[in-house]
């Protein structure tokens, strides 16, 4: 939440700025642009998730830049770049751009955030690529949440807490994942199954498991529980975009 309060905060002081500078005929100019503007955002959107689900990884950098090119190219020809509109084009790039990266961007986990018993990750427009590790402390839980981003969590390095039910050999991680079209993939360690926890509220989630997934604990521990002592405790909320499960 403090990203999301800081994004605000930065358009708050835009739109004021502008409001000061032009009066109120300025804001209100800006605001139509901004609604003429928004079915082509929601265009590139929506061809960006399609090509993010139909090209493999790697392969995005051609489509991307063609794509761009031929939608700069169109703007130009449609005279949205021309010089009466390029005063109101560039500085709302700008403040996308800004915005993006206020939301999307991330600090490196501090000293005291390693010493924790849990971690939260965000992904907003730009991938996110994070290796947990927890030397201190065993870690209970990490919640990732992907908005129309990428988050890729390796989770090989991490200690998991002990379970004390029934008695405490084992080990479990919960992982609380939330994705609103967006990727989210987790790389857990050899010998680590998957129990599905609160997985019903998620509409159009696509999911790609290239490990055992268990429907409950029970059938877990029945199942491999004195072989493979480390399980994930898996909740997904969503609405479009995919979870990927994927061991070493």
């Amino acid at each position: 939440m403090g990203r999301v309060r800081i994004a605000f905060g930065l358009l708050v002081v835009v739109v004021g700025t502008v409001w000061l500078l032009g009066e109120g005929s300025a804001v209100r100019s800006g605001g139509r642009w901004a609604l003429s503007a928004l079915p082509y955002v929601l265009v590139a959107l929506g061809l960006l998730l399609v090509l993010r689900a139909a090209v493999p990884r790697g392969l995005l950098a051609a489509p991307l830049v063609l794509i761009a090119g031929g939608g700069l190219w169109a703007a130009y020809n449609a005279g949205y770049l021309g010089e009466a509109s390029a005063g109101k084009v560039w500085p709302g790039v700008v403040i996308v751009l800004g915005a993006a990266f206020a939301l999307g961007a991330r600090p490196q986990p501090t000293a005291v955030e390693d010493e924790l018993p849990f971690r939260r990750y965000r992904s907003v427009l730009v991938p996110v690529r994070r290796r947990v590790a927890a030397d201190v402390v065993p870690l209970q839980n990490v919640a990732v949440s992907s908005w129309f981003g990428d988050a890729r969590i390796d989770l090989t390095a991490a200690q998991f807490a002990s379970d004390p039910v029934p008695d405490g050999w084992h080990k479990v991680l919960e992982v609380d994942v939330m994705v609103c079209f967006g990727r989210v993939e987790l790389v857990l360690p050899p010998r680590c199954a998957v129990v599905r926890g609160n997985v019903e509220n998620t509409l159009a989630v696509h999911f790609a498991d290239r490990v055992a997934v268990y429907a409950d604990t029970e059938t877990y521990r029945s199942a491999v529980g004195g072989v493979v002592p480390r399980r994930v405790l898996l909740n997904v909320l969503g609405l479009g975009g995919s979870v990927a499960i994927r061991s070493l």
